[in-house]
């Protein structure tokens, strides 16, 4: 039986280069030599501090792309092309009847419970194949790209949880990858006004290059008039929360404007998830607040449709390509927020 490579975390702050046992295909299920795996700020933060779902010891990386090297009565083929849907749904509860498979009721996740993509070669189980988890990458799209699908498809949730349409005027809190993603995903669906907030002028800078109206820092006095100058004071129609480091107040809902709508994209710390709001402001200008937590396999598909298509250009957003040997290289390119996504591409070691 030979080796095989892979980023293993034992524990918060322990992620270790490993030798893993060669995989064994399941009935009904795939191996996959992993292309491309790109790192995610959930990666970071169990590298640090854990997650709630997460299993020890664990292979992470869920944004994952890769070519069937072998299968045990599935499709498809040997030798295609692949982008993976992190969640193995069970198919069968009402959620998954419903289209929401991100609501399973005994989901489980690669990279989370199930090892992921962090690895030479990944096994997908029969669920995973069977209920629409496993992708064609269309011809010509890069397996960088295509790994970037499943974070584009959490912003399509979103945005669909919001109904952004043509004409709205959306702020995004945020201009890491997923702000920056959702702000390309508004523009495509129409929006006429995609105005960002961000602090750090790095990322500020980017999301000017890739493409804002504008980019406001919210630590500046002015911050709220200068918002609401962008829309003649009507106020936004959407507002994307694409960071973790701000509170849900009255100040936040006084940009929007009647009948406009938050999403909640990104997870809250404690201090922040429990807010004090105005519900008659909500009630009498009939606001919205809505969640959103990742995505469907059927948003991945359009995902992949997105960037097929030229609609949506991820690759722009990749600012570092690693090897799997030097993963940590990647975290920390992450974890210091002075680019945008790092991406495991070569799997040598």
């Amino acid at each position: 039986m030979s080796l095989l490579m892979a980023a293993v975390l034992d524990a918060p702050g322990s992620l270790a280069l490993l030798e893993v046992d060669d995989p064994v295909c399941p009935p009904g299920g795939l191996i996959l030599e992993v292309e491309a795996c790109s790192i995610c700020s959930t990666d970071v933060k169990m590298l640090r501090a854990g997650q709630k779902d997460l299993v020890f010891p664990r292979i992470l990386g869920h944004e994952i792309s890769g070519t069937v090297s072998d299968r045990y009565g599935a499709s498809p083929s040997v030798g295609e092309r692949v982008q993976i849907f992190p969640g193995v749904t069970c198919g069968i509860c009402p959620s998954c009847g419903r289209g929401a498979e991100n609501h399973c009721k005994d989901m489980r996740i690669f990279g989370f419970n199930l090892d992921g993509g962090f690895a030479e070669y990944l096994v997908v189980p029969r669920n995973s194949v069977r209920n629409g988890g496993v992708n064609l990458i269309p011809d010509g799209m890069r397996f960088e790209e295509a790994a970037l699908a499943e974070p584009l498809a959490c912003c399509i949730n979103a945005q669909d949880r919001v109904e952004v349409a043509e004409g709205d005027s959306v702020l995004i809190f945020g201009a890491g990858p997923a702000g920056i993603l959702h702000a390309l995903l508004s523009r495509e669906r129409g929006a006429s006004e995609v105005a960002m907030a961000e602090p750090l002028q790095v990322r500020a800078d980017l999301a000017e290059a890739l493409g804002a109206d504008q980019v406001l820092s919210p630590l500046k006095e002015e911050f709220l008039d200068d918002a609401m100058d962008l829309t003649c004071r009507r106020g936004f129609d959407v507002i994307i929360l694409a960071s973790r480091d701000l509170a849900i107040d009255d100040d936040l809902l006084s940009l929007l404007a009647p009948r406009g709508r938050v999403s909640l994209f990104s997870g809250l710390p404690t201090h922040l998830a429990s807010p004090g709001l105005d519900l008659n402001h909500i009630h009498y200008r009939e606001e919205m607040v809505v969640g959103s937590y990742g995505c469907t396999p059927a948003q991945n598909r359009r995902a992949l449709e997105l960037i097929s298509s030229g609609s949506i250009d991820v690759g722009r957003l990749i600012t570092k390509r690693v090897s799997l040997g030097s993963i940590l290289k990647g975290m920390e390119h992450a974890e210091r927020r002075d680019g945008l996504k790092a991406v495991v591409t070569d799997f040598g070691g």
